[in-house]
């Protein structure tokens, strides 16, 4: 499974949604929300992606350094069941 977080790493709305939606093509997770939104637009999709629970790097570092894996089993006791996203690289 492959999960589309890429709206922060391009140079526009529009390629984001372009991309976005090349993404939800072959797969369904994405929180690249103006992606479903072209896609809901152009093709008459419904529901053309998921999102799925989220890390990001301000909230990993916000336990601090020596607290990093209390924060991943934060994670993982709040969402017990199902796929999430925990950012693993905000120190090294």
């Amino acid at each position: 499974k492959l999960h589309d977080f890429g709206f922060r790493g391009v140079s526009s709305v529009e390629s984001a949604a372009l991309g976005g939606a090349a993404h939800l093509v072959n797969f369904l997770g994405s929180d690249t929300m103006v992606a479903l939104a072209l896609l809901r637009e152009f093709y008459g999709a419904d529901c053309a992606g998921y999102s799925i629970p989220a890390s990001e790097h301000s909230t990993m570092t916000s336990w601090g350094k020596e607290r990093e894996l209390d924060a991943m089993r934060n994670m993982l006791e709040q969402y017990p069941k199902g796929i999430v996203a925990c950012v693993s690289d905000s120190y090294d």
